[in-house]
């Protein structure tokens, strides 16, 4: 009886919350059953921060747009980071093989002379000892060029790996496959890479095309273990890898060949060429980039060389 009775007062009773009393309340306090409850379950301190206040879509593509591009600039800093790191790592490993060749060459000191002059000497037996391709030495006075020169089965070897056999994109200074490696060809080619940003190898080869340079520099300096060389600067060619100033085998038509080369070339020095052979130096030029076709080559006439080499000459 008593449940009856509660469950019909509980439907009949009246719901005080209910829009239709609205006209019994203050204005102030009419509102809806809904916004009651929305209001009960709102945290007043959380209500009015400013992260609740509704984002235009435009904001949040900003947002992403800003991560996505930081996110490339962190990539971008990373990648170049890592390839200098490979570059400075190249270049230190060239450095400290040519300076454990060092000890291979040797300055001895004349005491007949006055001022007691050193002289640049080298151990043969070492140097090959430590690779056995190793054909001559080669050193330009004023470009901080001063390296072995190997000759390999082929023209590819050598293009990155090191006279110790260590993978390299700088490479070594290698006499090409096809030429005599006692330098008894018309012209001997030899190559080596032009390095940006760090230079090394053949790159300073680039200072011969200042006229003053050229000038002021008139040989360098071949050696081999049979026979020492200076080499009389002969021309110095810029332009393409088909140049005359490539011909290894003059014939019967030396004179005209080496005027070609001559009329080809933008730096020529005057001398007597008959019955001489000719070493040429190539390398890229990079101002048309890593991929051109584009040279710097470095001609000069042999001159067999039979005294000491004195220190200061080859520096």
């Amino acid at each position: 009886m008593y449940n009856t009775v509660m469950k019909f007062k509980k439907e009949h009773e009246p719901d005080f919350c209910s829009p239709q009393y609205d006209k019994y309340r203050p204005k102030h306090a009419k509102r809806s059953n809904q916004k009651l409850n929305e209001s009960n379950n709102l945290d007043p301190f959380k209500q009015n921060h400013p992260n609740n206040k509704p984002k235009k879509k435009g904001s949040t593509f900003l947002i992403w747009f800003y991560r996505f591009v930081t996110l490339a600039a962190v990539c971008v800093f990373c990648y170049a980071a890592w390839n200098l790191y490979g570059i400075w790592k190249q270049d230190h490993q060239i450095k400290q093989e040519n300076e454990e060749l060092q000890q291979y060459i040797q300055t001895n000191t004349e005491d007949q002379t006055p001022e007691k002059e050193e002289y640049f000497t080298m151990d043969w037996e070492g140097i090959k000892a430590q690779n056995q391709n190793v054909v001559a030495w080669i050193a330009i006075p004023g470009t901080d060029i001063s390296y072995p020169i190997v000759q390999g089965e082929d023209n590819s070897y050598y293009l990155n790996h090191t006279l110790q056999g260590e993978y390299n994109d700088m490479g070594s200074i290698f006499l090409d496959t096809a030429a005599n490696p006692q330098f008894l060809d018309d012209n001997s080619i030899i190559y080596g890479h032009s390095v940006s940003d760090i230079g090394g190898m053949f790159t300073n080869l680039e200072k011969f095309n200042d006229q003053a340079f050229f000038d002021s520099h008139p040989y360098f300096w071949l050696m081999t273990p049979t026979q020492n060389y200076r080499v009389a600067t002969y021309v110095y060619y810029s332009g393409d890898d088909e140049g005359m100033v490539y011909t290894t085998d003059f014939g019967d038509y030396q004179t005209q060949v080496l005027e070609q080369i001559k009329s080809e070339s933008k730096y020529v020095r005057d001398m007597d060429t008959q019955e001489k052979r000719f070493i040429s130096l190539s390398t890229c030029d990079l101002t048309y980039g890593f991929q051109s076709n584009q040279r710097y080559v470095l001609m000069g006439a042999l001159e067999e060389w039979n005294e000491l080499i004195p220190l200061s000459e080859v520096k």
